[in-house]
Parts: structure tokens; sequence; C-alpha cells
């Protein structure tokens, strides 16, 4: 299993008031460290993209823009650069480039042979070929697929459950084949990016490979849970992939306070160790995760360090390490619970518990007419 860290990724921050906090990915390295997960890894110092990899997907033009603003001192709207969700900050090229060359060097790995690799500073899905957006300036899973595609003619499965729909990743291969794109994310009726919606389901050769499964606010594990086995599942048995690829960020759980989902550390883990066994039993070019959205930081921490252990098949302790906890005093838990999984469910306040089924009872008999005749389902 890859796992390419390097402190240099913290460089990536937008400002200490940007919800996007690098703390986030240095908590993980170290928890996963400290409970012994980092010792059947292979752990090692990314690479920085070069700029013949960032226009595998992304415009010249864009890259420039980019490119021009590494002095910190830059305001291009033309291309999401310098807006509330995308400030510019000092060396913001060099930063982006190595967010994309973790995700580079995993896919690499793969390559080589390697089963897997999980990326935690990858994940950044909102990014379009000539615009920053959503905290995401360059588009690592783009760039990586299309990389697989250079020496490959193998089929891709991407499965995204942020809770933000995966719209750069969409919009990139919405006309092919080649690449299956799953989302699970909360309703852009009422989440960024406004887009995700259930007829968004590809285009010419392609209808049916574009798969959307927006969830009302306040939907929970049973959602996850029943959406991934009743569309990511058959989709996978029938698509067979040669390659999966994961985003796994974390802004769907019940504390983070940018989304209005309800999942807990069950959902996750229920829907992880499926994709675990369909990767090893189906995809022989193995399986790149990769992190994305989260954004309160501990909890970010015991999650994704409970995914690793979850991909791996390792035993974690019932709960954090106090000396992990004390050391970490500035990133207090608050509502967080100190172990690594949740105790229960969850109340939420958004939708009732029969709108949110009905709702998702017309989202899959939509995906069963209109995407499943495409995969002979």
């Amino acid at each position: 299993m890859a796992y390419p860290y390097t402190e240099k990724l913290l460089q990536y921050e937008f400002s200490s008031e940007h919800p996007l906090r690098p703390d986030r990915l240095r908590l993980t390295y170290e928890l996963s460290k400290w409970v012994g997960l980092l010792d059947d890894v292979n752990v090692f110092e990314p690479s920085v993209a070069t700029r013949e990899e960032l226009e595998l997907f992304h415009d010249p033009a864009f890259v420039n823009a980019v490119e021009s603003c590494k002095t910190g001192d830059c305001t291009d709207w033309r291309y999401g650069l310098g807006t509330p969700d995308n400030p510019v900050f000092p060396e913001i090229y060099e930063a982006a480039c190595r967010y994309v060359g973790a995700t580079l060097d995993g896919m690499r790995e793969l390559l080589n042979g390697a089963p897997g690799a999980f990326v935690i500073s990858g994940g950044l899905h909102h990014a379009q070929r000539s615009e920053a957006s959503g905290f995401c300036i360059f588009n690592d899973i783009v760039i990586a697929i299309k990389m697989y595609q250079r020496r490959h003619s193998g089929r891709v499965l991407y499965f995204d459950f942020d809770a933000h729909h995966a719209d750069g990743v969409q919009n990139a291969f919405y006309r092919s084949r080649d690449v299956l794109t799953i989302s699970i994310h909360e309703t852009g009726r009422t989440l960024f990016p406004g887009t995700g919606r259930v007829y968004e389901n590809g285009a010419g050769d392609a209808v049916g490979y574009a798969v959307n499964v927006p969830l009302l606010a306040g939907a929970g594990d049973r959602e996850l849970v029943r959406a991934f086995e009743e569309v990511a599942l058959p989709l996978f048995e029938s698509y067979q992939p040669d390659l999966l690829v994961t985003q796994l960020g974390v802004d769907g759980h019940y504390l983070d306070p940018l989304a209005h989902l309800s999942y807990t550390s069950k959902g996750y883990e229920t829907v992880l160790r499926r994709l675990r066994d369909l990767a090893h039993d189906n995809c022989r070019h193995g399986w790149l995760a990769v992190g994305g959205g989260g954004y309160h930081v501990m909890n970010v921490a015991r999650l994704w360090t409970l995914f690793l252990a979850i991909i791996l098949d390792r035993d974690l302790p019932e709960r954090i390490p106090e000396e992990f906890l004390a050391q970490h005093q500035e990133f207090p838990l608050g509502r967080c619970p100190p172990t690594f999984r949740d105790a229960g469910p969850v109340t939420q306040m958004f939708n009732s518990p029969e709108d949110i089924k009905s709702d998702l009872d017309r989202v899959l008999q939509r995906i069963r007419e209109e995407v499943f005749p495409a995969h002979g389902l």
C-alpha cells in the first residue's frame, strides 16, 4: 500500500481562517502512525507534478494563470482565482502541483504493481479544465486517471461519497464510456456546487456512464448504504472495472460544519469494506483512494485513520490514544467522540425520515430506468 506524504503538503493553505485546514493531513498522518498503521504501508515523499502532467487535463492558459499567481498577489476571477473559496496564497502553484504529484505518485505505484494507494491530500474533485473551484486548484483525480489511460485501455470506476457533488471529475469524462463516475452526495438544492442531479447521466454514446445519487439534507447511514447497494454495487459488478478510484471525503459526517448529512462511521465502514473486497477480487490494476472534504480537523484524522485500517484489514484500539489527544489540545474534540467509531445513530433536524426515504425512492427508480439499461441491468 502506497502512502505519499510530506509536511510540505501543509503549504496548501488558503488562509488561517479558511475551512480547508492543512492540519487535518498532519493529524491524520500522526494518528495513523501512533496506532501502528504506517508500519504496514510504504510512506514516501511525493513529487511535484510537471507542467506536462497538469496539461493532461488542464488548459495551458489556466495553468499560466495559476503560475502567475505564485507570489500570492493575484485575482483572476475568469479562472476562479482570488475568490472567497479560492483565495490566492504565496507559492500557490508549487503547493497545488505537489498535491497533484502525490496523487500521481500513488497512481504510479499502482502501475508498478502495488495493490493500492491512499493519498490523503488528494481528492480535489471540483477543479475544472479552465477554472479553480471549491477549494480545488488542479484536479488531481482527473489527471491521475488520464495518466492511467496513457498506459492502459482498461475501464475505470470512480466512486465518490463526499458530501459535495464530484462535478469536476464528472465533467471531464461526461462523454466517455471508459470511466464510469458514481457520486453519492447532498442534493445541489442545499449545497455547493449545485449540480449532481439524477438526470445528469452522461452524453452521446456515454449516456448512463455518469451516475448521481443526490440525497436530501439529513440523510444518514441508511441512505448511504442503500444507495451503494442498490446503485454502485450492481454497476460495479456489471462494469467490471480494471481500476477503482475513490474519493473518500468525510464532510458527510454528522459533525462536519459545512454540509447537512448525518453519516456515521458505521455507514462509511460498511461501504469501505465492500469496496475493499470488490477491488481485491475484480480490479487488476488496484485501488487508488484519495482524501477529499472534511472540515472538523480531529474528526477527519480519526475517520481517515479508521479508513486506512479498513483498507489494510487491520484492527484498531477502541479509543484514540489519550497521549495523542494531549499532544494536540489545540484541536479540541468538541462533540467528536474520543473513539475511532461512533457510538450510535444520529438525530438530525433537516428533513423527516419519510421525506428522505421517498425522495431517495424516486431517485433510485429514475436511475433504474435511465442508467441501468446502458449496463444491461
